[in-house]
């Protein structure tokens, strides 16, 4: 019994993470699908894949009027020209730890460069892999008990930001998941698709992978 139960415990926190991660992804598909028909103009940059929803545009930018974690902070990501359209991994990159135990990478250079609190960062570059970086924090932040719910509106485009209302997360299961890598579906200057590869431990200590599609807007300077 004790085994059993053991079990169902791992289980139900893994559950949670999934949970977690698909809870983002379907509040940024419902921003993409607000966004339908305000710009057609998506013209393609490079990318890996080509498999990724292409309804919606970019949103025009709202000042919002609820706070949020980045404050009056005005993003500007320095890109070189020849790195426009550049999916390469950051030779800078390095690890963060959410409290639930997901491992995610962040870089110096292509972001999050700006941190004003504990654990959520903004300002990511203007490429596939500000975006893919972008992606990857916001897949997995979400569940982390340290953000509060300012930090986190900040993360999403003026639409949702304004309707976001997240109670405390008082979830202090662990899981054993990182970010292992991602793959550019889509790009182009307004808006990207990013799959995120994850690999976990199952109940059973084996690993497992798979990959959640992230789409994001370019607002206000950033990827949201």
């Amino acid at each position: 019994m004790s085994r059993m139960s053991e079990v169902q415990k791992r289980n139900l926190a893994f559950i949670f993470m999934l949970c977690v991660i698909l809870m983002l992804a379907v509040l940024l598909v419902w921003n993409l699908m607000g966004n339908k028909g305000e710009n057609k103009n998506s013209a393609e940059g490079a990318a890996s894949s080509s498999s990724a929803p292409s309804d919606g545009g970019q949103q025009s930018s709202t000042p919002s009027s609820n706070a949020t974690g980045r404050g009056d902070h005005k993003c500007d990501v320095p890109v070189a020209p020849d790195k426009a359209f550049s999916a390469e991994l950051p030779s800078d990159y390095r690890f963060e730890t959410t409290t639930h135990g997901v491992i995610y990478p962040i870089s110096a250079q292509y972001g999050p460069t700006y941190k004003p609190g504990m654990v959520v960062g903004y300002c990511f570059a203007h490429n596939p892999t500000g975006a893919a970086l972008a992606a990857s924090q916001g897949s997995t932040i979400v569940g982390d008990t340290r953000a509060t719910e300012a930090e986190l509106r900040g993360l999403y485009s003026s639409r949702i930001a304004a309707d976001l209302h997240s109670a405390p997360n008082s979830n202090t299961e662990r899981v054993n998941a990182r970010i292992a890598g991602y793959d550019i579906e889509n790009y182009s200057p307004e808006k990207a698709t990013i799959g995120i590869v994850v690999i976990a431990k199952d109940s059973d200590g084996k690993n497992m992978g798979f990959k959640v599609s992230i789409p994001l807007i370019w607002e206000d300077n950033d990827w949201k």
